[in-house]
């Protein structure tokens, strides 16, 4: 009787193993041998699909985008507030997967692939009112850093760090209170949290977000 061959590990797996050692240990602690382990097989077995880690992760910021879902426009009144929407859904969606961010933050979108489905984001936006203008493409652009900037200002473990996995035993509101307790001793710090001010990164978030949209400069339209 005839052993009957191991399954083919595909790239798709190759990915899908990648990604859960990134979410549990950070891009640092990736290796094509531990992926190999992971799989359950060779370390060789991941060089069959990519040439190497750093191909390896180009791959992975890939997979990010392609499975972005983009959010749906029903309710929506108009475009500034669907491109919010769409920020948000991308920082939700590193949020889930923080090993991710150091990847995405460092590898643009270039792939047809992924570069469709900001074809489709485009689109959704000028259908919505967005002007046919050179500078929409800079504020998508603007918009992206500062969501994943956000993102991996909130969700990453500091570089250095032991364990490269952004978890705490401080919930959010418990470390903003300690952060707005410190700067309250400071002198003129201080005076702004007298004032009210207290740091939140989910709120500096919708602030910047809602600036950059709103205050976004486009060419004037021409005059008659």
């Amino acid at each position: 009787m005839m052993t009957p061959r191991p399954e083919r590990i595909s790239r798709a797996d190759v990915l899908s193993a990648a990604l859960e050692l990134i979410d549990a240990d950070g891009l640092d602690q990736l290796t094509m041998r531990r992926l190999g382990t992971a799989l359950g097989a060779d370390p060789m077995t991941a060089y069959r699909h990519f040439a190497g880690k750093s191909d390896l992760a180009a791959a992975l910021a890939d997979e990010f985008w392609t499975g972005l879902s983009l959010p749906s426009t029903s309710g929506v009144p108009d475009w500034r507030a669907y491109a919010h929407e769409l920020m948000r859904a991308i920082r939700t969606e590193l949020a889930a997967h923080s090993g991710l961010i150091p990847i995405v933050a460092t590898h643009p979108i270039t792939s047809p692939a992924a570069l469709a489905v900001a074809d489709e984001a485009i689109g959704i936006l000028l259908d919505l009112g967005a002007p046919v203008d050179p500078a929409l493409g800079d504020l998508v652009n603007v918009l992206v850093m500062i969501t994943v900037a956000s993102a991996m200002g909130e969700f990453s473990a500091p570089a250095g760090s032991e364990s490269t996995a952004a978890e705490t035993t401080e919930t959010e509101d418990e470390h903003d209170d300690t952060e707005a307790a410190l700067l309250s001793q400071l002198p003129h710090l201080g005076r702004i949290i007298a004032a009210g001010w207290a740091p939140s990164a989910e709120r500096q978030f919708e602030a910047g977000i809602g600036a950059i949209l709103h205050g976004w400069p486009f060419a004037l339209p021409p005059t008659s």
